[in-house]
Order: C-alpha cells, then structure tokens, then sequence
C-alpha cells in the first residue's frame, strides 16, 4: 500500500482517481487543485507518490515537477495527460516525473502504472504449457537419451506489453502498455526473436513510448543491429516530444504514423 497524493483542478477526476487508487489498495492522504496548492502541501515523509495534471490553472504541472523535484529528487510522480497534451509528457519526464497516464484512463491502466512506479512485482503466473507427451513418458525419453530437451511453452498473451504480427510483408512489433521494469525481459526475447529472420523488414510501432531507460537501449541496440546488417526496420511514435527525441537519435526511419512507412 502507497500514500499518495492526488493534484488536479477537476473534482469529478480526483473522485474517480481516489475510487481506482483505493480500490487497488493505497490511501489517498492529501488532494491538491493546483500546481502552487500542490507544492505547499507535498510532504516526503508521508506521501510515496504523486498523481500530477500536466494542465493546472497557475503553476502547471510540469513546473509542480520541476519544483517538487528541487524538493525531493526521489519523489515518485506520475503525470495525468490529455490526449491533445500527450506531447508535453516528455518535458515532464525530462524533469524527473516517473511515468504518466492518458485520459480516459481504466483500473487496469492506472494499476499497471503505479505498480511499475513502485516497483511492486506482479503476481507470478502458474499457468504453463504441458509438454505434448505424457510427463513421465516425456522424462524417461531425456532419460534415455542422457540429456534434457528445452520444451516450447506457450506464452501467456494477456500478460505481454507489445503485440508481434506480420502486417504487409512486415515483422511488425506494436507495443501497447508501457515497459517497465517487471515486464523488459519479455521485450528483450521478442526482439531476440526478431533477430533469427535472415531478411525482413521490420516495424516497431509505440502506442505506448519506452521511457524506460533500458527499454531504450534495447530498441536503439535492436535497430543499429538490423542495420549493420543491411535490414531495414522503422519506429513509430504519434507522441510529438517522444518522436522528436527518436528522430535526433537516429536520423531516419522514424515516423509519425505507421501509414508513413513507404517501404
């Protein structure tokens, strides 16, 4: 269970986050309708987390940031944005908020961002493929022949951040929740995985941006590796700030939209 405390000038939402966060167990210790409010009534010693509207009337989110920031540098913050002000997620990542949420937003999104935040683990998944033979048949075969045999299991879709299709001729990589910490080394498998196609051309289309820092390196070390190889692999971010920072890091194949892509 976290403390938080919830910043946002309209009541209707600061209802329906206390109602989500409390329902996923935390407990909401102070409300604040605007960034100055905000900044007065932070308190390091009893709140975990902040929930932050990027749009306040006075001091706006991104300053609150800034200067709760200055504060605490560990204060975990996690911004609130509207579609139409997605773009400046960025700026307030930059300044040192953790993670954010999009409008209109579900316990399922809200509970998937707070949990990576917090670094709470999420529940271990007793579900597993059964090899195709019979268990004791199947052990006295790698018995006989001396050694193990790796079994195929088969990945439990739901739990995944991204989505592997192949979509015109295109080995197409769409993630759709944010990677974290809990869920990287799924990432790093699926672009592995990507890896043993000999030739192909390959898309990876963010719905979600990776912040994550070594969800960064992984994307940037996928691609400069397709390249050495003369393949060809595209990245799509529609979040303004996030396709900017891609686009300066990696000059080309970057687009805003995956009906860019001409290749």
């Amino acid at each position: 269970m976290a403390n938080i405390m919830i910043v946002d000038d309209s009541p209707i939402i600061r209802r329906s986050l206390r109602g989500i966060l409390e329902s996923l167990g935390h407990r909401i210790v102070v409300e604040a309708e605007d960034g100055k409010e905000a900044i007065q009534v932070y308190d390091e010693d009893r709140i975990d987390l902040v929930t932050m509207d990027i749009q306040l009337p006075g001091i706006d989110g991104i300053e609150a940031v800034r200067l709760i920031r200055e504060r605490n540098p560990n204060a975990a913050i996690v911004m609130i944005s509207s579609l139409e002000h997605r773009g400046k997620v960025y700026e307030a990542i930059k300044l040192g908020a953790r993670h954010y949420i999009v409008k209109p937003y579900t316990e399922d999104k809200v509970g998937e961002v707070i949990q990576a935040v917090l670094g709470i683990p999420e529940p271990q998944q007793a579900d597993k493929a059964e090899p195709i033979a019979n268990g004791k048949e199947a052990s006295t075969d790698r018995a006989q022949a001396g050694r193990e045999l790796p079994l195929l299991e088969t990945p439990i879709l739901s739990t995944l951040p991204f989505e592997l299709v192949i979509k015109d001729g295109r080995a197409v990589l769409v993630v759709q929740r944010h990677i974290t910490p809990v869920n990287i080394g799924a990432l790093a498998s699926a672009l592995q995985g990507l890896l043993y196609y000999r030739k192909a051309k390959y898309v990876l289309d963010l719905w979600e941006p990776i912040f994550d820092v070594e969800g960064m390196k992984l994307m940037l070390e996928f691609v400069s590796v397709v390249r050495s190889r003369g393949g060809t692999v595209g990245i799509v971010s529609g979040a303004h700030g996030y396709y900017t920072q891609i686009k300066a890091k990696l000059q080309n194949g970057v687009y805003r939209s995956y009906d860019e892509i001409e290749w």
